[in-house]
């Protein structure tokens, strides 16, 4: 019975100590989207981050896509050739890419490399007290330090999937017209007929929200830091799990939304 009672006390513990973290992220949330404005008066800040996360980014993301379509293509040839429907791969790839591929992947790679950036960034800057000597000089860290990272996570993804997408698109007609022999006119007669504008739609809308979810979940673990150099490495690891995890729960949230209206 006490032993019982012990693992019903420390469940209760481990609630209330999740849901007081959920609150606390719904607050910090609130108060980063609700700065965004702060981005006109930092905006030297803004820019310099939208610049490094953009360009340090850009070839992970790249290579990422453009691999990943690859394989996409062969396995999707391989599939339709004994039903004599390897002429639609085209369609299958593009869409497919534009659709999904291109935004989940650009997401989770920037979920790795831009949410540990700005967890170690802002987690620094914690531990070292520079933010505290910004508080002690009446400057708000929200809206110096965070919001131009978070701004810039979010609006970078937009160009970062379209280019993602344009070279994963190639990449999967290189390895389309070369390895599985499609003719080359038939793949773009394909993807001519088979893409409409609301695939493109689909695709455009949801890396913003990606950028968004990771952008607030890495400035609020490198916000929250403590415990030293191991703290830094804990919360990098707790900051490119939850980001990858939200960006998952997010896709699945946006396209159930996006299909109810579709």
């Amino acid at each position: 019975m006490n032993i019982v009672k012990q693992l019903s006390g420390k469940s209760l513990k481990h609630i209330a100590r999740f849901v007081s973290t959920v609150k606390l992220w719904v607050k910090f949330t609130a108060r980063v989207i609700g700065n965004f404005h702060q981005v006109f008066r930092y905006r030297g800040e803004t820019l310099r981050q939208i610049y490094m996360l953009g360009n340090q980014a850009l070839p992970l993301v790249i290579f990422a896509t453009m691999f990943v379509s690859m394989v996409l293509s062969l396995e999707w040839g391989k599939k339709l050739e004994p039903f004599g429907a390897k002429l639609m791969i085209g369609q299958m790839v593009v869409i497919s890419v534009v659709r999904e591929l291109g935004p989940i992947v650009t997401g989770l790679m920037m979920a790795g490399r831009t949410g540990a950036k700005i967890v170690s960034e802002i987690g620094n800057m914690v531990l070292t007290e520079q933010v505290d000597a910004l508080k002690a000089f009446g400057s708000d860290p929200i809206k110096r330090l965070i919001v131009p990272r978070v701004f810039a996570s979010f609006i970078v993804m937009i160009p970062l999937t379209i280019i993602a997408d344009t070279l994963g698109i190639i990449a999967g007609s290189f390895s389309s017209i070369f390895i599985l022999d499609v003719d080359q006119q038939f793949f773009w007669l394909s993807v001519k007929e088979g893409v409409v504008l609301k695939d493109l739609y689909i695709g455009i809308i949801k890396p913003p929200f990606f950028g968004l979810i990771i952008g607030i979940i890495s400035a609020y673990f490198g916000y929250n830091m403590k415990g030293g150099a191991e703290g830094m490495g804990k919360y990098a690891t707790l900051t490119v799990m939850y980001t990858s995890i939200g960006v998952l729960m997010m896709d699945f949230i946006l396209t159930v939304v996006i299909l109810s209206f579709y």
